[in-house]
């Protein structure tokens, strides 16, 4: 797949409003479990917290994917002065 085209897929991801939701949805839940987790469950944020940073980094994923396209255009117009 090119890089267009996957910039291009990653955009639509992150301006889908489904998609985004529950994303957000997903992201609340780990951090009401961690919030409401007892003090002894240190194991259990651990967890809820290494499912939080790999859906943070995901997003930043498809954020950098799709950034991609403008990048190349810049790049483009830069070196064709």
């Amino acid at each position: 797949m090119n890089v267009n085209r996957e910039a291009e897929k990653a955009s639509a991801y992150l301006q889908d409003e489904f998609f985004m939701g529950v994303v957000e949805k997903q992201r609340l839940l780990y951090i009401s479990n961690i919030l409401d987790s007892r003090d002894e469950d240190v194991d259990l944020r651990e967890r809820e917290r290494l499912k939080l940073k790999g859906l943070e980094e995901f997003i930043a994923s498809l954020k950098s994917i799709s950034a991609n396209n403008e990048i190349d255009k810049k790049r483009k117009g830069f070196f064709n002065l």
